[in-house]
């Protein structure tokens, strides 16, 4: 969603700072094949990158319903409301 998003307001450029937890290969090459500059950071590198990552996957293992259902793709099937 993101992705189509920063395509739909032509948004020229993007950086990202982790792609270990939420990015695809996919993701990035429909951004770059829609004219969109991507900036990818080394988290070897650069502490801000190391720093991306590093929140991103607290915030997977500590709270992994709502990883999955920001994240992770789709809704989280232990909330689903169920009825009788």
């Amino acid at each position: 969603m993101c992705a189509g998003a920063i395509t739909q307001f032509g948004i020229p450029r993007v950086v990202i700072g982790d792609i270990t937890n939420a990015s695809t290969r996919e993701t990035i090459l429909f951004l770059e094949q829609r004219g969109v500059e991507v900036v990818i950071m080394d988290p070897k590198s650069s502490p801000v990158a190391a720093a991306c990552v590093d929140l991103a996957t607290r915030f997977r293992d500590q709270k992994p319903d709502l990883w999955i259902e920001d994240w992770g793709g789709g809704s989280n099937p232990r909330l689903t409301i169920r009825t009788a």
